[in-house]
């Protein structure tokens, strides 16, 4: 008799839980939504992007330039930002300082900053910070291009909510740190501005990248430049490349820029007084090396540095000294992260898990360049048709990431199904997401190509 209580008991709790475990499922799973319907949205955000003040050529022929850079190495323990894997242990040595770099640019009519921070992402919550406080300094969000150089060994603890279990547990002491490194890094680089005048262009580096999403699928292969030459004769230079920047595995917990680092500080030592590099489309892309590790590091800016000193003769001076930036709000749908190809999480978890933040698409035309910060992994894949756009005005398109907020991965669509974590739990906002966000850039090319035409 006691055996039957027993067995019955065992059998109500066991049908307890999976009623609870199937009432949880209903309620945190949905199916996928293969069908979700932008049309609303897309005119809107063309009809914001049209709406967009057009740039005016500075009184100047030429732009004033600054440059300055801070560490970022905070003076208490942290986590390194970049692999769940590592679950917020803290870094164990420096290879490399990591810094915040910025350029502050001036035309005789409007003035902007260009930031990058040796950073996974600009994280939302120190872009937040930034709203508030730039203003102290002269800046705002309307007038500062922010990104990050990706590396994977950065500092963390600045992620709020389930994101803590990635980047190590929230601190605030690490956001204040790095708004305050980023203002005076802005604030030292104002100080030093003089005249410049600027070159451009690409350079194909196709063996240093490779497809991580399709095996010999398509790249992303060219390294952007923009050249800034004083009277002086000394140089700086801004870099922008699509490879991931993860020569340092997950096992290894040393502070470091990883490759962007080693490349600036490569280029300098070949002549340029100053370097910062902004991590492009590097969606899907990945170093293609021989070997990983700090092999990897070298390898890397070894090969781009050559590239860019080989392409000295082959950049093109700006023609004109027009400068704008643009920030328009991006509208989305509901986020449904997949955690199967058929299911996904509904709305209202991801929201309560990440938190929920406003996101935008930002874009700065320096004369003939039109730098496009995403706030996203944007796939390098799109490029190829962002600059056959751009080249029908004479632009040169240079897709950056990370741009202050983060909307996971933006993939090409005809991915969708495909097994791999960048179209899967990293795609957040799903199908049509990547021909969505890229029909909104291909609108900021138009307007600033349109206005272009009319000078």
């Amino acid at each position: 008799m006691k055996v039957n209580k027993i067995f019955r008991g065992v059998g109500k709790a066991f049908l307890f839980l999976l009623g609870f475990l199937l009432l949880l499922a209903l309620i945190t799973i949905a199916p996928v939504n293969r069908s979700n319907d932008r049309t609303a949205m897309l005119k809107e955000m063309q009809q914001r992007i049209a709406a967009l003040p057009p740039a005016e050529a500075g009184r100047a022929e030429q732009f004033n330039v600054g440059s300055a850079k801070e560490s970022l190495v905070p003076s208490f323990p942290v986590a390194t930002a970049g692999y769940g894997k590592r679950r917020g242990k803290l870094y164990t040595e420096i290879r490399d300082s990591v810094f915040v770099r910025a350029m502050v640019i001036d035309n005789g009519v409007r003035r902007v900053a260009i930031v990058s921070a040796d950073l996974l992402i600009i994280p939302p919550v120190v872009t937040q910070l930034l709203e508030k406080e730039l203003p102290s300094i002269g800046f705002s969000l309307e007038n500062t291009y922010l990104g990050a150089t990706h590396s994977h060994n950065s500092i963390g603890n600045w992620g709020e909510g389930a994101a803590s279990f990635l980047y190590g547990d929230y601190n605030e002491q690490v956001v204040r740190f790095i708004v305050d490194q980023i203002k005076a890094c802005i604030q030292k680089a104002a100080r030093k501005q003089k005249p410049s005048t600027l070159r451009t262009g690409v350079v194909p580096v196709p063996h240093t990248i490779r497809n991580r999403l399709i095996k010999d699928g398509p790249v992303d292969s060219l390294l952007r430049i923009v050249e800034f030459e004083f009277a002086d004769s000394t140089k700086q230079i801004l870099l922008s490349y699509a490879a991931h920047a993860t020569c340092l595995s997950s096992r290894d917990l040393r502070i470091s820029r990883d490759y962007p680092g080693a490349l600036v500080d490569s280029v300098e030592a070949s002549g340029y007084s100053f370097a910062m590099f902004l991590a492009g489309a590097v969606g899907s892309h990945a170093c293609k090396v021989p070997k990983g590790g700090d092999d990897c590091i070298g390898w890397m800016a070894t090969e781009l540095t050559q590239a860019v000193t080989s392409s000295a003769s082959t950049l093109k001076q700006l023609e004109q000294n027009a400068l704008n930036f643009y920030r328009v709000g991006l509208m989305l749908n509901d986020p449904q992260p997949k955690l199967t190809g058929n299911l996904r999480l509904r709305s209202w978890v991801f929201r309560s898990a990440f938190g929920e933040y406003p996101v935008f698409l930002t874009a700065l035309q320096l004369g003939d360049v039109l730098m496009l910060g995403t706030p996203c992994d944007y796939s390098g894949e799109f490029h190829a048709q962002l600059d056959r756009q751009g080249a029908a005005y004479d632009l040169m398109p240079m897709v950056t990431s990370f741009n202050g907020g983060y909307i996971g991965y933006v993939t090409p669509d005809k991915y969708f199904e495909t097994n791999h974590y960048e179209t899967r739990l990293m795609n957040w906002y799903g199908y049509g997401t990547g021909a969505y966000v890229t029909t909104c850039l291909e609108a900021l090319i138009d307007h600033a190509g349109q206005n272009k035409q009319h000078e």
